[in-house]
């Protein structure tokens, strides 16, 4: 784990950065064990000219942008900090990561803001882990989930939207945080440090 102190962090996160956090209590160790990984919470950095916000879909608060600083005072140490790739290459084809498809990827997650969090959404990922269920045809397809959001099913849904599916091959509905940790697509950089 590479620690960085808040005031240091503020200056190296960049817009789009995804935010993935090691939770505690009930509900975050359900999503981490079901998750497989040890993350139970996805959310997106965004600048809002001077002011780092966390672009989130919070259970009993839904889509909303908060202070990164209140999200650091409330989960010190837990909050590790994922960035896309400048430049992916498919065969023929490549994919970069400009400033405006960063500021693309952040619209899309700013303008579902204000949504309830969908917990609809919530019961169905984890009903598939329970037996029997799982033999149940699973969703493969990346088919929008309908404004029924919760915070990775969000993350996924902005960057392939504006940039690239971060997990293809799985339904924006089926992703779980540990699963954004797992992509390809993004690389842990640090986690931040609260130092106050």
């Amino acid at each position: 784990m590479n620690l960085v102190p808040y005031r240091d962090a503020v200056s190296q996160i960049e817009e789009a950065d995804v935010l993935l956090f090691r939770g505690e209590g009930l509900v975050s160790w359900l999503i981490k064990r079901y998750g497989s990984g040890v993350h139970s919470h996805a959310a997106i950095a965004h600048w809002d000219d001077d002011d780092l916000q966390c672009v989130e879909f919070r259970e009993f608060k839904g889509g909303r942008a908060v202070s990164m600083k209140s999200q650091v005072e409330t989960h010190p140490d837990n909050i590790d900090v994922f960035r896309a790739a400048n430049y992916i290459e498919f065969g023929d084809v490549g994919y970069r990561l400009t400033q405006d498809k960063a500021n693309e990827i952040t619209d899309v997650m700013n303008d579902i803001t204000g949504l309830p969090y969908g917990w609809k959404n919530f019961w169905k990922l984890g009903k598939h882990y329970l037996p029997f269920c799982r033999l149940a045809e699973q969703n493969v397809k990346d088919d929008d989930p309908t404004n029924v959001f919760v915070c990775s099913t969000a993350v996924v849904y902005a960057y392939r939207q504006a940039f690239l599916d971060p997990v293809p091959y799985l339904a924006d509905s089926a992703v779980t945080p540990a699963d954004l940790a797992r992509s390809c697509l993004f690389e842990y950089k640090f986690t931040i440090h609260k130092d106050w």
